[in-house]
């Protein structure tokens, strides 16, 4: 069990994550182009493994801040580069979870520009 907590936090693990993550970006890029926005969301943005690929990538980003002592002085840039991302991470976590789904239109006569998604 050990052994597999801290392969969690080697680089490693960090490039496969990498590697992963732009995979499914691409992958969502092509399906949108192709079917639209709300099918990428459904098949990759919306899904559980794409969130749990986030939550294990800032995991492994606060571990590498600790076991690299990145909070030294000398190290200081690098610790605000992982701590963005964690930042960044977290935000967008909050923002699905506790945030208001919306889109905007063009105006018209009969559209008033912002409503609510349906379906979400």
């Amino acid at each position: 069990m050990r052994k597999y907590l801290q392969f969690i936090f080697t680089f490693r693990f960090m490039g496969m994550l990498f590697a992963l993550f732009v995979t499914s970006m691409a992958t969502a890029t092509f399906i949108e182009n192709d079917h639209g926005s709300r099918a990428a969301f459904e098949l990759i943005y919306g899904s559980v493994w794409f969130e749990g690929l986030l939550v294990l990538t800032m995991i492994n980003l606060a571990g590498r801040l600790i076991i690299d002592k990145l909070y030294r002085k000398e190290k200081i840039s690098v610790m605000l580069f992982h701590l963005a991302f964690i930042i960044i991470i977290l935000g967008g976590g909050i923002t699905r979870y506790f945030g208001e789904e919306l889109f905007l239109e063009p105006f018209g006569p009969m559209n008033p520009g912002i409503r609510k998604k349906p379906g979400l």
